[in-house]
């Protein structure tokens, strides 16, 4: 019997994640990492993130290259989170059908 595709993300993170949740989210990341060849994160229901968890997801995103696993971002990305992507000069991998505000 074949195995229904996920349609859900890997990871989803939402309300104010900062470096408190880092810990978790990286090993959240790890073990994805590690046992799928496609890594998705949703991030639609973040109001603040920190530095550091953006720090997270980029080195997750290097982890993927390497492995050649696919890395990328799905969901809209709130408007509060695309400014401070573009105020640090930060591209995040998007899939493309992701809605952006």
């Amino acid at each position: 019997m074949a195995r229904k595709k996920s349609t859900e993300p890997t990871i989803k993170l939402q309300d104010s994640v900062g470096i408190e949740q880092a810990a978790t989210i990286k090993k959240q990341f790890s073990e994805a990492l590690k046992s799928k060849k496609t890594v998705s994160l949703d991030i639609s229901a973040v109001t603040d993130i920190d530095t550091s968890i953006l720090q997270i997801i980029l080195s997750a995103k290097k982890d993927a290259d390497v492995k050649e696993k696919e890395f990328y971002i799905t969901g809209t990305i709130p408007e509060d989170i695309q400014k401070l992507l573009s105020l640090l000069s930060i591209s995040l991998p998007l899939k493309a059908e992701v809605p952006v505000v």
